[in-house]
């Protein structure tokens, strides 16, 4: 089979990439001019429109993520771009196709170009904005596939979830309230929004009394948690029984502590997650109907993702400060 090119964009004698060269040491990152890579069998050359700055990709850059790419590599979990070549035997996207970029073994979406599995690459609703799926192959699709959890939800029924200010925690509401359903929200500390929420809790000593106001009796059946430590084993107090409590990050650092007497006598259902499982794993046909649900949505404005700013690729000191503050809201975007 040959490969084809999109007459739009070929592959350029040379790209820009910005690669890391020792874990825990971002002074290493080095911006380069690189040869593009050959693209073979199975693979797909893509030219990267815009790529987020996630937390994740600071977990990689200190070596203390599960992906642990060997050195020197680019960075940069997810993006959005377009195929501008395939290599023989691929079927799932043309040239010329606006696709994600996928969270894979090998991270590379913050360069101009990234030569990826098949795998790793499904098509994108081409009516949306590129800035706003860029953020689409984790947080949305991660946000999608925890309510997932609580498929035997009914319209007016409450989810409860840690981490609510982050930008998952946002797709969470959206997608919560698109199906009629009804989010507690806790927050870290007060004063913090969670646009579009049904109620706003805070972690603090007061978290079971505030919650039990919220409620009023009620017993959520959904618990998803970012945080670890405690947290949700002072709101498994209020679960109900065979309730689900999915885990997918620990921004606390902290190890996920659930009481017994909940965990035993209630019959708690607890998952962990990880999205790179599932994308390995799932069959294609199911990943590619979730990512188009998932785009469609943000094409139609369901999902929105707040930018914080957008970067080149040589402001990229700035543009890993910026996402890195502590007051920041918003997405930080590499952008082509």
């Amino acid at each position: 089979m040959r490969r084809r090119r999109a007459r739009r964009r070929l592959a350029s004698p040379h790209m820009k990439s910005l690669q890391l060269y020792e874990f825990g040491k971002p002074e290493t990152l080095r911006l380069l001019d690189v040869d593009p890579a050959p693209v073979g069998a199975g693979q797909v050359r893509v030219a990267i429109e815009a790529a987020p700055v996630n937390p994740s990709d600071f977990l990689t850059l200190s070596g203390r993520y599960a992906v642990r790419p060997m050195l020197p590599s680019p960075l940069g979990a997810e993006g959005v771009g377009l195929v501008t070549e395939v290599g023989a035997g691929v079927t799932a996207v043309t040239a010329g196709d606006l696709v994600l970029v996928l969270p894979n073994p090998q991270p590379g979406t913050w360069q101009e170009e990234a030569v990826v599995p098949e795998r790793f690459v499904v098509r994108a609703d081409p009516n949306a904005d590129p800035v706003q799926l860029a953020t689409a192959g984790i947080n949305a699709a991660t946000a999608y596939l925890l309510l997932g959890y609580g498929d035997a939800l009914k319209p007016g029924d409450w989810v409860m979830q840690t981490a609510a200010n982050s930008a998952l925690g946002a797709f969470v509401v959206a997608l919560a309230r698109h199906r009629g359903l009804r989010t507690l929200n806790v927050v870290r500390r007060a004063g913090v929004e969670v646009p579009g929420g049904d109620a706003v809790v805070v972690s603090d000593e007061t978290l079971t009394a505030q919650v039990r106001d919220v409620l009023r009796g009620d017993r959520p059946s959904l618990l998803l948690d970012g945080v670890s430590g405690p947290v949700a084993g002072t709101l498994a107090a209020v679960l109900a029984p065979n309730a689900h409590i999915v885990n997918f990050a620990a921004l606390s650092g902290q190890q996920l502590v659930i009481d017994r007497v909940h965990l035993l006598f209630k019959s708690l259902n607890v998952h962990g997650f990880w999205l790179n499982n599932w994308i390995a794993t799932a069959p294609r046909a199911e990943i590619e109907r979730v990512y188009a649900e998932v785009t469609g949505l943000i094409a139609d404005g369901v999902l929105r993702t707040e930018i914080a700013a957008q970067y080149g690729l040589g402001d990229f000191e700035r543009a890993l400060a910026h996402a890195n503050a502590p007051d920041r809201t918003g997405k930080v975007v590499f952008r082509r």
